[in-house]
């Protein structure tokens, strides 16, 4: 905080901390709705006012709201899309109008590690870019057996 003056430091830190509780209140509002399959609350997530971005796994970008929006639809509605989900080792960093978190995503079978970005509109902290990516699991939980290797000579 180069720069500032001394006497708006303890200032600065709280309005800084506040922003910190946002974004994660936030966070954990795109992760709810996407346990409980509530694209209402998923589609109020999303930024208005800023070009947004989203990345599923092993998808193609999409970089239109309303393209997002609609993806998400789809997962919400697939009956095979996880319902449970789990975030854990959420790390946020607050600058300005706009925060980035990046977390591990914990579903059945799978850890992938993601990256929120929210921007404020007005009081509210909207989501501005989602990816995910298929990520190891962390040191100290066990790792998934490893499949048996299967025989190439053998078709069926």
């Amino acid at each position: 905080m180069k720069g500032r003056n001394p006497r708006y430091m303890p200032l600065i830190a709280r309005l800084e901390e506040e922003d910190h509780e946002g974004v994660l209140e936030a966070n954990r509002s795109f992760y709810r709705a996407f346990r409980q399959r509530d694209a209402a609350a998923m589609e109020e997530l999303w930024a208005s006012t800023v070009p947004v971005a989203c990345l599923h796994p092993g998808q193609p970008a999409l970089f239109d709201r309303g393209a997002i929006v609609a993806s998400w639809k789809a997962i919400l509605r697939n009956p095979s899309s996880p319902g449970e989900i789990r975030v854990v080792e959420d790390s946020v960093v607050v600058r300005g109008r706009m925060a980035i978190v990046v977390c591990r995503e914990i579903l059945p079978g799978a850890h992938l590690m993601a990256t929120n970005t929210f921007v404020r509109e007005g009081d509210t902290w909207k989501i501005a870019h989602h990816q995910s990516a298929v990520a190891p699991p962390p040191a100290e939980l066990p790792a998934q057996p490893a499949a048996p290797r299967r025989d190439r000579r053998n078709l069926h």
